[in-house]
């Protein structure tokens, strides 16, 4: 399959940043958002050709990237699957939490659930640039038609990124401790360091500059994500929490650097 038309529903920083690589590759980008600023500045940015309505960009697109947050992709997926007349030869969602995106696509067609790893502290289109995806992994769920795996995995290839599959629980499970930890421990590293008195911040190394900018990101969209990863998040924070008290006593009992 050659696509001509992509369409994005969400143009914010990942859906803008398909929309740049996708037109660097030649297709026609047709975009929708639920906020007529964002398609604006999608436009000005040149991240789609043209803003097209809810129901245009499924109808007119030959693949159909659902680029919002989590529970906006359950949304947009029940909605599609409602109407059942998308002629989409290929839908993606690109959502950080995959076992309810698998749940909620049964019997949408044409549907495979992905999620890009990669990404920004800076979310909307304004951040988004068309070398987003390079050489960086893009997990994918296999949907168990060879053909439609062929068809996710070369859009994937065509947007700079490595098709790497696993089953949802594997997602989950493995983005829990690769992002969705990593992403509360800044939040929380960032408010012990701001506590902190003398002007802190003016102080940090490299580590620490790096939590800080993983913490300035969206808190609503990460509340969402860590609600759906809830058991998998905990159980590795509660080990985390155990590694840090192990490695405080260390330092109490005089054994030096924690290991």
């Amino acid at each position: 399959m050659t696509p001509k038309v992509l369409g994005i529903c969400g143009v914010g920083l990942i859906g803008g940043s398909i929309g740049l690589r996708a037109r660097r590759n030649g297709l026609e980008v047709l975009g929708y958002d639920s906020d007529p600023s964002a398609l604006e500045e999608a436009r000005a940015a040149r991240a789609i050709d043209t803003a097209v309505s809810r129901d245009d960009v499924s109808a007119r697109a030959d693949v159909l990237v659902i680029a919002a947050h989590l529970g906006a992709t359950l949304r947009e997926m029940e909605r599609l699957r409602e109407r059942g007349d998308a002629v989409c030869a290929l839908v993606l969602d690109v959502a950080s939490v995959k076992t309810p995106v698998v749940e909620a696509a049964r019997g949408l067609k044409n549907f495979v659930a992905t999620h890009p790893m990669a990404g920004g502290e800076r979310s909307g289109v304004s951040s988004a640039r068309a070398d987003l995806f390079e050489e960086r992994p893009w997990a994918y769920v296999p949907p168990g038609d060879m053909q439609l795996d062929r068809r996710a995995c070369d859009f994937i290839v065509s947007l700079g990124g490595v098709p790497l599959a696993m089953t949802a629980e594997d997602h989950d499970r493995l983005v829990a401790i690769t992002s969705h930890v990593p992403q509360v421990f800044a939040y929380r590293y960032a408010r012990l360091l701001r506590e902190k008195e003398g002007n802190a911040e003016r102080l940090c190394g490299p580590v620490a500059r790096e939590l800080l900018r993983i913490a300035s990101m969206n808190p609503g969209m990460w509340r969402e994500i860590f609600s759906a990863n809830a058991t998998n998040v905990e159980s590795d924070l509660r080990r985390l929490a155990a590694e840090l008290e192990a490695a405080a006593d260390e330092l109490s009992g005089g054994a030096g650097l924690p290991e």
